[in-house]
Parts: structure tokens; C-alpha cells; sequence
């Protein structure tokens, strides 16, 4: 195939024979007498690359502040609005402008999020018992019908015949199920609507005919009661109700962190205050549909008396409300609570985000010791001791809230140790499923004797630990003030979340500064930001 003047060409657009003569030829003119080189000055200087500059030019500072604090890139009026300023930083003014926006606030949930896995998408909150499922456009309870039907089959599709005393008038079907009839019922989740609703799923009564409180568990076991007023006791099937109240509660831990910012207080307090944001599905939650819970709800990890009157429907309206002085910030929040629900899994999770220490086995690995596992307390287990030394004490602090769920262990109503509970314990009579969830009814081991009758979170409790119980996870967090481990992994967690990578041991000294700055602004997150984006290694080349 013959080939072109084109096909020949080399990079620069000559011919190639023509290029490497030339070459040839500049080899050759480089050659002296006594066939040493002569050092010839370069002729490509121009192409090579530069040094870097150790810092960020003042722009390039401009630009990543802007991305870390607000997560956008300046605007060109802003840039332009920059170079009418004199020196070489961003001014301070503009900076702390940045800092008290809501586009800081969202960044500050995000990065919170991260650390709490702040998200209860696989959470169910309600009974399957308590939860409707519809067929041909009528709404019924299935796990009970058998309760009410005989059969687990839905009401007849017709209106149904209800008395002047209440009573529901039922037909026999072959099979021999008992059926009613539909009603039409406004729910709480949709009241400028109507559905049509099982007529024995549809009862409002408070008490049965029985005797039995209908807004309880064993309201699901009585064919006398339904769901109550607007059917407030249930919820429909499927996952947008469910999801509004599971988001509800993440939102909740969103709105402490905004409140932070817009209020520049003091970053303990969002793990020391008090106060509780809920919207309409929450209180609703709170006040209904905890009666038939999937996991242990019961008592409230909040005062339900204390929340304000809204409506299931008032999705957006959010009201902070104070409660008691066992609340320890995000730290008792139902949606932490629920997210973790060991309190193992709960002192974990600050350690390894607000401590910046993990629980881990030794370099060499855990050593195997015959016999190792007949030894019940684990912070003396040979292969175990090495994390629950330190992590059982740790998870004591949260011995006041219910475990596989977020209820609340007042010690008025659960003392330190209970006779009853232990009585059940050694006797072999059959323990009530309040000691059977939160007092220990079962020694395995001999040495778990002494314990029967205490609370759980008692079970081999060191004296000079079991005060942590009652302080609760407060006293965790003051605690490692002291040492200050807490805010120096402050400082860490938000260098490296705006320096986009890992700190290295050579940079301690960023940690120390930026810590000092921290405390002395009052533990003030704004002034802890603004400290590492002023700090002299984050304008460093990254």
C-alpha cells in the first residue's frame, strides 16, 4: 500500500525521515574533539512544568472555602466583588457570613449524619397487628381477623348494620366465618377523605364491653375493640407513614445540628440539651401508636404530656420542646436509640465518631484460651477483656434506656433492683414480661446468681461503675472533656472532612492549635471551622 507525505509525517508535521536526519545531525553537532559531549544549554525550558506554589493563591482560597463551607463554587460577581478587597486572605467578615448560613447548617447535618448512619429506613415502629391491609378498596386488619371473623378473612363488601347498643350485625358464610359489613371512617392521616373500613376494625370504643383498655396490647386479643377514634391506634400498610414518622425522627437530630449554627451555641450542647424537635406525625406517634409497638417503646423516651397539639397532617410544623434532665442531646434520641439498639452499639458509635477511638484486637490478634468462653463477664474474658474492659462501662451510661427499642427506665418506676423480679427468678414462677425485658430473671452461670433481680444494665457492674447508670450518657460526655479527647476528635473529624483526607501524625499540631481555639470560644463549632480554614495548612497545595 503506498503511503502518503501525511502517513510520514511525525509529531511536529515534518516528514519522519526528514525528522530523524535532523536529529541525527544535532547528535553529531554535539560531538567535540576527543569524543566528550559539549554541555549544550537546553532549548526546552519553557516546557517544563513549574513548581508548584507551597500555598493556594488567593482565588484557589476563594474557591475551596466557599466549596467546604457552602458546598458551592463562588459566583463571578463574588470573585469580582474579592479582588476589590485588599491583601491576600478572604476577609474575615465574609467568612463568618458563610458560617452563619443555612447552606453551612445543611452541610454541618450532612456531615453528622455520616457520623450517626443517621437513617431508620429498615425500622417498623408498629405491629403487624396494628397495621391495615386493603382488598377490594376496604381496609382491614388481617394478623387478627380470626379474633373478630373466626377465619382470617376480610368484612362482606356492603355497609354494615351496627344497633342502637353498638352491637355489629354478622353473616355466616359457608365456611363458617362470622363477616360484617364496611363503615365509612375519616382517618387521621387523610381526615378530608373517607375509606371504608371492616366495621369491627372501625370501633372507637376506649374499653370493651369486657373490661379490656383498648389502646393496649391486649386491646388486639378483645373483638370489642378496634382502632379508635379515626382509627388513631393503626396505621395502613405500606411505607409512607411509617416513613414519615421514621424521617420525622432523623429530621429531629437535623434540626439540633441547624439550631447549633444559627444560634452559635456551644457544640455540648448537642449531646447535653434537653430539648426535642417533633411535627405532626411524631406527636401523633407519641401519643397513639406506641401502644402497639414492634419493639419496646414503653415508657416513652420522651414526656408525652409535654407535646404540643398538632395534628398527624402537620407534616412541616416543627416545635421544640423541653423535656427532663435525663436527656442527654442526640445521645438519648429516639432516632440514635433506634438506631443502635444495644448499648454497646450505642458507646461504640461515640467513641469511634466523638472519641475517635475504636474498639479493636490487639495487632497480634486475640489469643485462644482453652476454656475461655465458660467466663460470663466479658471484661474479664481472656481474648474479650481487651475492648470490654473499657466498653462495658462505657455502655452502662445508657443503662436507663430500654434495649431493641427506646424506652425510657425511670427510677421511680424501675428501681436498681426489684423484689418481685427476683422472686420470679429463684421461685420458677412465671416472671411478668416487665422483668422478663429489663431485669435479669435467668443465671446461666453461678456467678450470674447475685445478679437476678437487678436491672440488666447492672448485671456485672463494678461499684465504682454503676453510678454511671444513673448519670447516663451526660457523665460519658463531661467525662472525656477532661482528657480532652472529645474536642480534639472534634477537630480532627472536621479537619479531614474539609481537607478531604486523613490527617497524618505530622500534623498533631494542627489538632493542638485548632483544639485551644475550640475550647476557648466556648466549644463553639463556627469558631472550630473557621480556625482550620485560617490555619496555615489548609491553604497548603493539597
Amino acid at each position: 500500500m503506498r503511503r502518503t507525505s501525511r502517513d510520514l509525517r511525525g509529531r511536529w508535521g515534518r516528514p519522519r525521515s526528514e525528522a530523524v536526519g535532523a536529529a541525527a545531525l544535532l547528535i553529531l553537532g554535539s560531538v567535540v574533539a576527543g569524543g566528550v559531549a559539549a554541555a549544550a544549554e537546553p532549548t526546552n525550558g519553557a516546557l517544563l512544568c513549574e513548581e508548584p506554589p507551597e500555598q493556594l493563591s488567593r482565588d484557589r482560597l476563594f474557591r475551596a472555602m466557599s466549596l467546604d463551607i457552602r458546598g458551592v463554587v463562588p459566583s463571578i460577581e463574588e470573585h469580582e466583588a474579592l479582588a476589590d478587597e485588599p491583601g491576600d486572605d478572604v476577609p474575615d467578615a465574609l467568612v463568618d457570613e458563610w458560617l452563619e448560613s443555612d447552606e453551612f447548617a445543611t452541610r454541618l447535618e450532612r456531615l453528622h449524619r455520616e457520623l450517626l448512619w443517621n437513617s431508620l429506613d429498615n425500622i417498623q415502629l408498629v405491629s403487624p397487628s396494628a397495621v391495615f391491609r386493603t382488598t377490594n378498596g376496604i381496609s382491614w386488619r388481617n394478623n387478627i381477623a380470626t379474633r373478630y371473623r373466626g377465619q382470617n378473612v376480610p368484612c362482606l363488601d356492603e355497609p354494615a348494620e351496627i344497633g342502637d347498643d353498638g352491637d355489629i350485625a354478622t353473616t355466616t358464610s359457608a365456611t363458617g366465618a362470622r363477616q360484617e359489613g364496611w363503615v365509612l371512617v375519616s382517618p387521621y392521616w387523610a381526615p378530608a377523605t373517607t375509606i371504608k373500613v371492616c366495621a369491627f376494625d372501625a370501633q372507637d370504643a376506649a374499653v370493651s364491653v369486657s373490661g379490656t383498655a383498648c389502646a393496649t396490647p391486649a386491646g388486639l386479643q378483645d373483638p370489642g375493640c378496634g382502632c379508635g377514634p379515626a382509627l388513631r391506634n393503626c396505621m395502613p400498610g405500606g411505607s409512607t407513614q411509617l416513613r414519615m414518622i421514621t424521617d420525622a425522627m432523623v429530621k429531629d437530630i437535623d434540626l439540633r445540628v441547624a439550631e447549633l449554627v444559627e444560634t452559635d451555641g456551644s457544640y455540648l450542647d448537642l449531646f447535653t440539651s434537653a430539648g426535642v424537635w417533633v411535627n405532626g406525625p411524631l406527636v401523633h406517634y407519641w401519643r397513639y401508636l406506641t401502644a402497639f409497638p414492634r419493639m419496646s417503646m414503653s415508657p416513652a423516651p420522651i414526656d408525652v404530656d409535654r407535646l404540643p397539639d398538632l395534628a398527624f397532617t402537620d407534616v412541616d410544623t416543627w416545635v421544640k420542646v423541653q423535656m427532663g434532665p435525663e436527656q442527654a442531646g442526640i445521645l438519648t434520641s429516639p432516632a440514635f436509640l433506634l438506631r443502635f439498639q444495644t448499648n454497646r452499639a450505642r458507646a461504640n458509635r461515640f467513641y469511634n465518631s466523638f472519641l475517635c477511638q475504636a474498639f479493636n484486637a490487639p495487632s497480634g490478634g486475640i489469643p485462644v484460651v482453652a476454656g475461655a468462653a465458660a467466663e460470663p463477664d466479658l471484661q474479664i474474658r481472656a481474648g474479650c477483656e481487651y475492648c470490654h474492659a473499657l466498653l462495658e462501662p462505657a455502655a452502662s451510661h445508657w443503662g436507663r434506656w430500654g434495649e431493641r427499642g427506646a424506652s425510657r427506665l425511670a427510677e421511680d418506676a424501675f428501681p436498681p433492683f426489684d423484689d418481685s423480679c427476683e422472686l420470679c427468678a429463684t421461685s420458677g414462677l412465671p416472671c411478668s414480661r416487665r422483668c422478663q425485658d429489663f431485669y435479669v430473671t435467668q443465671a446461666f452461670d453461678d456467678r450470674e446468681a447475685p445478679y437476678l433481680g437487678w436491672l440488666k444494665s447492672y448485671l456485672f457492674r463494678r461499684p465504682e461503675h454503676e453510678h454511671y447508670v444513673e448519670e447516663g450518657p451526660k457523665l460519658l460526655v463531661y467525662s472525656t472533656l477532661v482528657d480532652g479527647r472529645f474536642e480534639r476528635c472534634a477537630v480532627r473529624t472536621a479537619a479531614e472532612h474539609l481537607l478531604g483526607r486523613a490527617l497524618d501524625k505530622g500534623e498533631d499540631a494542627l489538632v493542638d492549635d485548632v483544639a485551644r481555639e475550640f475550647i476557648a470560644s466556648g466549644y463553639k463549632y463556627r469558631a472550630l471551622v473557621k480556625a482550620l480554614v485560617t490555619h496555615p495548612t489548609y491553604r497548603r497545595v493539597r
